[in-house]
C-alpha cells in the first residue's frame, strides 16, 4: 500500500506539479471548524438520554408507556435536527456523510442506553413486587419457605455478569450476547409467570399458594437480582451516573451493558500505532479518490459502462481502506482508551459464501445492535416470525443506508435501497444447494457482487 501511494504521488507530481490540494482537498477542508463544533454539539446532546433515564430511576416516570413515547420523540428530534443542520450548512459530500453517519451512530447508542436501562427499571419494579409477594408467603407459611430454601440450596443458577480483567483483549462478550439472545424468550416467559403469580397473591392475600409458585417466585427474585447487578455489586440504578454514561460513549459498542469485559491497562504505543495507521491509510484513501475516482465520475465523455469497469478496482480499494480505518484502527484505538476487551469488531467476511453471512461478519457492532434492538424486539413486541423479523431488520437497514445517500447527494433516487434489498434474492441464490456445496464458487459469487456493487452505485448517483 505504501508503494501504491508513492507511485500515485509521483505520477501526480510529474503531471500537475502537486499531489494534494485538488478538488477533493478543497472540498473536505471546507467549513472544517464549524463541522468540529457541530460534532461536539452532537455528542453533547446525547446527554438527554442520561437525563431521561435519571428521571425514570428517580421514580418520577415509568418507562412504559410515558418513557417510551418520550424516548422515540427524542430520537426522532435528534436525527431530524442533525439532518436539517447538515442540509442547512450545505456541506460537501464528505462532511455531510461523516456528520450523518456519526449522528446515526450516536442515535443507536442513545437508543440502546434508554431501552436497556428502561427495561431494567421495569424489572426493578417486578423484583419489588416479587419480594413483597414472597415476604407475604414467608409470613403466612414459613415452613413452605424453609422447604423451598433447602431444596434450592446450591442449585440456583445466576446470570454471569462478571467482567473480565485480562490484560489482553478477548471476544467473550460477543458469544455471550448471542447466547443471551437465544435464552431471552425463555427468560421472558419465566418473568411473566412469576409476575402473574405475585400480582394474584398481592391482589388477594388469601389466595392459596402452591410450592411450585413459591419456588417460581424465589427463583425469579434471584434471576432478576442477577440481571440488575452492576459492576460494583449493587443493583440498578447504581450504574446511572455521568461517569458511566461518558464511559459508554467512548466504548466502541452500540449496545449498552451493565458490565463490559475490560483490560487492566492502556497501552500508549498501541494507541499511537492505530493513530498513525489511520493517518497513513486516510492519505491513501484521499489519493485514490482524488486521482482514480474523481476524474472518471466527473468526466461526461466517459460512458457509464466504461466508468463502471474503470471504477471497480479504485472503489474496492477504497472500501477496504475505509473498513480498515473504522474497524481496525478507530474501533481498536477507542477500545484501548476505554480498556474495552472485546475486540471482535469483524470476522473473516472475505471468506463469506453468502451475503447474509457477510452481513453478520463484516460489521459486528451494528449486527449486535440490530440483533438485540430490531430483530429480537420485533419478535417480542410484534410477535413476528424469525423470517419476517429478519426481513424487517433488513428493510430498516436499507432505509437507513438510503437516508445517508439522500443527505449526501441531496437526491431521492433509492438506488442504494434497491440494491441492498436485491441482496435478499442473492442470499437465496447463495444458499441454494448447488452453490453451498461448492464454497469456492459461492465465495467467487460473493466477490463478484462486492466488485460490482459499489462502482455501480457510484456511477448511478453521479450520472443521475
Amino acid at each position: 500500500m505504501g508503494a501504491y501511494g508513492l507511485i500515485t504521488f509521483d505520477e501526480e507530481w510529474t503531471r500537475v506539479g502537486r499531489a494534494f490540494g485538488g478538488t477533493l482537498f478543497s472540498s473536505f477542508s471546507q467549513d472544517a471548524i464549524m463541522l468540529a463544533i457541530s460534532d461536539f454539539g452532537l455528542v453533547f446532546s446525547t446527554g438527554i438520554a442520561f437525563v431521561l433515564i435519571k428521571v425514570i430511576a428517580k421514580g418520577w416516570m415509568r418507562y412504559r408507556v410515558a418513557g417510551m413515547v418520550i424516548q422515540h420523540c427524542v430520537q426522532a428530534s435528534f436525527l431530524l435536527t442533525a439532518i436539517a443542520w447538515t442540509i442547512w450548512r450545505d456541506w460537501p459530500w464528505v462532511q455531510s456523510g461523516f456528520f450523518t453517519l456519526h449522528a446515526i451512530t450516536m442515535l443507536m447508542k442513545i437508543h440502546s442506553y434508554i431501552a436497556y436501562n428502561g427495561d431494567l427499571s421495569e424489572k426493578l419494579l417486578q423484583l419489588k413486587q416479587n419480594e413483597a409477594a414472597y415476604a407475604l408467603i414467608k409470613k403466612r407459611d414459613p415452613e413452605l419457605i424453609d422447604d423451598i430454601s433447602k431444596s434450592n440450596s446450591g442449585n440456583c443458577e445466576f446470570p454471569n455478569n462478571h467482567s473480565s480483567n485480562d490484560s489482553s483483549p478477548d471476544n467473550s462478550s460477543t458469544d455471550s450476547l448471542i447466547r443471551e439472545q437465544k435464552k431471552g424468550a425463555n427468560r421472558r416467559r419465566h418473568h411473566r409467570r412469576a409476575s402473574e403469580a405475585a400480582a394474584a397473591l398481592l391482589h388477594d392475600p388469601s389466595t392459596h399458594t402452591t410450592a411450585a409458585n413459591a419456588s417460581l417466585l424465589a427463583a425469579d427474585i434471584e434471576e432478576l437480582k442477577g440481571e440488575l447487578r452492576c459492576q460494583n455489586g449493587e443493583l440498578w440504578p447504581a450504574n446511572v451516573t455521568v461517569a458511566n454514561f461518558l464511559d459508554y460513549l467512548i466504548v466502541p459498542s452500540l449496545i449498552y451493558e451493565l458490565q463490559y469485559p475490560r483490560t487492566d491497562r492502556i497501552r500508549p504505543m498501541y494507541v499511537f500505532e492505530k493513530s498513525v495507521a489511520t493517518l497513513g491509510t486516510f492519505t491513501l484513501l484521499y489519493l485514490t479518490t482524488e486521482h482514480y475516482i474523481y476524474p472518471v465520475v466527473f468526466d461526461p465523455a466517459i460512458s457509464p459502462l466504461r466508468a463502471l469497469v474503470l471504477l471497480m478496482i479504485p472503489f474496492m480499494m477504497n472500501y477496504l481502506m475505509i473498513f480498515y480505518i473504522i474497524f481496525e484502527c478507530i474501533c481498536n484505538a477507542f477500545a484501548e482508551l476505554s480498556r474495552f476487551a472485546d475486540r471482535n469488531f469483524y470476522e473473516d467476511w472475505w471468506n463469506c459464501t453468502s451475503f447474509d453471512e457477510w452481513a453478520r461478519k463484516w460489521n459486528k457492532p451494528v449486527h449486535h445492535f440490530l440483533l438485540r434492538h430490531v430483530y429480537d424486539s420485533s419478535i417480542e413486541s410484534f410477535h413476528l416470525s424469525k423470517s419476517k423479523a429478519a426481513i424487517a431488520t433488513f428493510f430498516l437497514s436499507s432505509c437507513v443506508h438510503e437516508l445517508v445517500m439522500m443527505v449526501v447527494t441531496r437526491k431521492v433516487r433509492l438506488y442504494l435501497f434497491v440494491l441492498q434489498m436485491f441482496q435478499l434474492p442473492l442470499i437465496w441464490m447463495g444458499n441454494h444447494k448447488a452453490i453451498r456445496e461448492k464454497p469456492r464458487l459461492a465465495n467467487a459469487f460473493f466477490w463478484l457482487g462486492m466488485f460490482c456493487g459499489p462502482p455501480l452505485l457510484g456511477v448511478a448517483y453521479c450520472y443521475a
